[in-house]
Order: C-alpha cells, then structure tokens, then sequence
C-alpha cells in the first residue's frame, strides 16, 4: 500500500483491557492482517465518558427514547455523555475513512446490540449503539464494520472495498466538488459498481444524467452516498462477472481471434468457480495497453483487489 488509511477502531480490538469487567476481545485480524493497510485510531467511549475499568454494565433500553442506563442499577444512566462523545470527536473522524467497531457493545455495536424494553427484560431489536448511532448521525457514508463480521473474508473484503473507494473520494473529489469532477470519478467506478449492483449502478447513472439539477456540493454528497450504498452490497459472482464481460468488450477490437477466444474462456471458468478472480484481472491487465480508450484503462475494478493485497486470507 502507498500510504496507510486512517481508521477508527474499538480499543478492546486493540486487545486494550478497557471492557466492563477488565477484559479485551483482541483482533488479531485487524490488528495483524488489516494493520497493514489500516493506521488504526482506537477509541472506547465508556472509557472517554470516565466510566473507568472495570465498571458497572451498561445497556439500551426503549422508553421515551433509547438510553443507555445501568445493566444491575439502573439508576445509573450516560444516554447523553456518550452522545455528547459522539459528537465532541467530530473534528477526529472527518479524518478517518472508516471504522471497526465491537458487536452488541451499547456504545459501539453496529448491527447486533440489543435494545431492550423499557422495563430491561426483553429484547425489541438489535441496532447500533449509542455512540455508532453519532457517528452516523455526523458522517452517514463513513463505512462501518463489526469487529466479529471481519472474521469472513467476504465482509473483509467488502468492508475494505468501501474503505478504499471512501477514501479515494476524499483524497481526488473532496478538494474540487465540480460535477465534472463527480463524474469523472464514478466513470472510474463504473464497472466495480456494477459487480456489486447492476441495478443500483444503473439508477446512478440515470441520476447523474440530471448533474444539473442539483448545486454541486448536494450533487456530490448524493452521489457519494449512493457510491457508498451500492459497494454495501456484496459483489456476487454473476455481478462480477457481468463486470467483466463489459471490460473484455472495450478490448475485443484490440485482440486476436485466439486471444478473444481465450479470456471469453477464463470468464466463463471464473463464473463457473474453476478460476479466482485474479486471474481474469491478470490477463485483462495484460491487454489493457492495447485500447487507446481512457474509460477502460481508469477503471478501478482492474486495479489490485483486497484479495491480490494478501488482505482476505487470514492465518
């Protein structure tokens, strides 16, 4: 990696002993495998908000809204000092591109903390935590991740996915919102869209179609957003390989018969599961400076994948 992405990430994933009752939950994934690529910024807002370690537990109940009040006593309640946290690190986040954070924590779950009723003793969902619900409050695009998740090579490589498109947006559209510029960059992410929503990108397109009915900052955030939401998605095989179908299309002109003949065969191994997607990548790079066209050789999904960074497979 050229340079290392800043990302927030719970301390007890640091294998910091910040938990309720002293202990951590270590990642060795994101601290040994995505360490790599990550400049990790650890956070823990029990800890920030002068709870100590250890401490009495905390959960979210349902009552005229969710709190976050004492698991044993519930006299205790931090609903608006972890808020408040949230909102006192704005400044620190803008300049992260992501962030790993602990399942079912009251503070930092992403998808899986339980939200109780108002009485404790039963469970209405499982949702964000208070802080995870500031952040995206503050910063709706921001990818998230649930340290757990990150176990699965698919989400790592999703999650990572997003990391690198969100912070290639901030590093070559953020300082020059023009739409030209928007475009440019969604024309780069063309077909990495399509592989993760073929309809979603095509709604995209048809919205950027309309460039001008927006003023460009709503322009560019909307577009961002949808960007964000489509590589959510996880790219499925068929998606992929559609993708890839529409790369091997812009270079067919510049091929022999057996050549053509030959990547059309390697798609249809990869579609079928007899071939990693490297491979396909491998040779559509190799033709690649055959086209003249400036559209196939900007697009991001020929560039190194997570998978080809050695950042899926964790041993």
């Amino acid at each position: 990696m050229p340079h290392k992405i800043p990302v927030g990430i719970s301390r007890c994933a640091m294998g910091d002993p910040v938990r309720y009752n002293g202990s951590h939950k270590h990642s060795k994934v994101c601290t040994e495998l995505l360490g790599h690529c990550f400049d990790l910024h650890a956070y823990c807002p029990e800890v920030a908000i002068g709870m100590g370690v250890p401490r009495p537990p905390i959960h979210l109940i349902v009552s005229d809204r969710l709190r976050a009040v004492g698991r044993d006593d519930p006299t205790i309640e931090v609903t608006e000092a972890l808020e408040a946290y949230g909102d006192q690190i704005v400044p620190e986040v803008k300049n992260l591109r992501g962030f790993i954070l602990m399942q079912r924590s009251p503070s930092c779950g992403v998808r899986t903390t339980p939200h109780y009723k108002a009485d404790g003793k039963g469970v209405l969902a499982h949702d964000s935590g208070l802080f995870t619900a500031r952040l995206r409050h503050h910063f709706p695009h921001l990818p998230l991740e649930e340290v757990g998740r990150l176990n699965a090579s698919s989400l790592r490589e999703n999650f990572l996915t997003r990391v690198f498109a969100y912070d290639a947006w901030h590093r070559y559209v953020a300082p020059d919102l023009r739409p030209a510029r928007v475009i440019e960059f969604y024309t780069a992410y063309k077909y990495l869209l399509l592989a993760h929503s073929q309809p979603l990108t095509r709604a995209l397109g048809q919205f950027i179609a309309n460039a001008h009915v927006l003023g460009p900052k709503q322009f560019a955030s909307e577009v961002r957003g949808k960007m964000m939401e489509i590589l959510a998605h996880q790219a499925s095989r068929e998606d992929r390989t559609n993708a890839l179908m529409h790369s091997q299309g812009h270079l067919k002109g510049y091929l022999s018969r057996a050549e053509r003949a030959e990547l059309a065969q390697l798609i249809e191994a990869y579609r079928q599961g007899h071939k990693p997607l490297s491979a396909v990548l491998t040779m559509l790079r190799h033709y690649l400076p055959r086209s003249p066209h400036h559209f196939i050789h900007s697009q991001v999904l020929l560039a190194a994948e997570p998978a080809e960074l050695g950042l899926c497979e964790f041993r």
